[in-house]
């Protein structure tokens, strides 16, 4: 059960007797998962039950980790095993922890119940962040990490930076609902090399909440980097929500006319059109000639008909 989680295990707790005597928690470092710091904790609630959790280092109050978890205390009494074993999902806040079924203490301590073995507790641990909400009020989908189940699901497409081995993995079926580039690809799982030198990594994660439906307010400075990334890899949804971004700014210096051009952006050029005159249209159809940067036949048809009938 554990493995269907992208990041699980089994640690052993050594000398627990000691640390209860001691009223003292114990944990293990598990490392970064989602981007924080998540530890497995082992100890007493309340002087009266024993549990295991998990502890994110989140400090900061206005985030939340959206998670699912698992957590088993090992022991050779499998209906006992079963019985405290949990699986839950949780929002956590950054005063809280995930934890485990309770287990009476003093169960614990009847070495006879099989929860202790030469004063050694083994945890079964399996955790996933789903998604997060940040500083800025916006949850976001935690692409960093293999999603849930994917190797039965075989519900994930995972993209590759070819120069620093880094993956981003998302959810399979959302990008074939939004995305018609994806509709054809098999049910299994396979890695899209990020183009070099086109797409940055950061902007690609961005055009993937996007295109995951999430709405983020970007810069036009980003909104201009961002669109190569989606095109590239034909992120068709965060495209359009891109150019959408671009019309609402209301740009209109030579700059974003150019850019519309060479991007494809027609419904960005029909607005940016509208507050141009046919002769400074005709001055921009010489310019995109020149530089070879018009790659669309219906591009250069609305240019030709601003120059010709003033349209747009």
């Amino acid at each position: 059960m554990r493995k269907k989680y992208s990041k699980n295990g089994v640690h052993t707790f050594e000398n627990v007797v000691g640390h209860l005597a001691q009223r003292e928690d114990q944990v293990h470092s598990l490392g970064s998962i989602g981007g924080y710091e998540w530890k497995l904790g082992l100890g007493v609630y309340d002087e009266t039950s024993f549990r295991s959790s998990l502890i994110c280092g989140n400090g900061n109050p206005k985030v939340k980790i959206g998670i699912r978890y698992y957590l088993k205390i090992k022991n050779s009494n499998e209906i006992l095993q079963e019985k405290y074993k949990r699986e839950d999902f949780m929002n956590l806040e950054s005063d809280e922890v995930a934890i485990s079924e309770y287990i009476p203490l003093l169960e614990v301590l009847n070495l006879k119940n099989g929860w202790l073995i030469d004063e050694k507790c083994t945890v079964e641990y399996g955790i996933q962040v789903e998604s997060i909400l940040e500083t800025d009020g916006i949850w976001k989908f935690n692409f960093c990490e293999e999603l849930f189940d994917c190797k039965q699901k075989q519900n994930m497409i995972s993209f590759l930076n070819s120069n620093n081995k880094r993956y981003l993995h998302s959810h399979k079926q959302i990008l074939i609902h939004n995305c018609p580039h994806y509709y054809n690809h098999t049910t299994e799982s396979y890695a899209e090399l990020i183009p070099d030198h086109v797409v940055r990594f950061n902007y690609l994660e961005l055009c993937l909440q996007i295109a995951h439906g999430v709405q983020i307010d970007l810069s036009p400075y980003y909104l201009l980097e961002m669109t190569r990334a989606a095109q590239s890899l034909s992120l068709t949804n965060a495209t359009y929500f891109i150019e959408k971004q671009l019309i609402w700014n209301e740009h209109n210096n030579k700059t974003y006319i150019m850019y519309a051009i060479e991007h494809d952006l027609s419904r960005f050029l029909a607005v940016l059109l509208k507050k141009v005159t046919p002769e400074y249209a005709l001055e921009l159809l010489r310019l995109a000639l020149y530089g070879g940067i018009i790659n669309s036949s219906e591009i250069k048809k609305m240019i030709v008909a601003k120059v010709l009938y003033g349209r747009y």
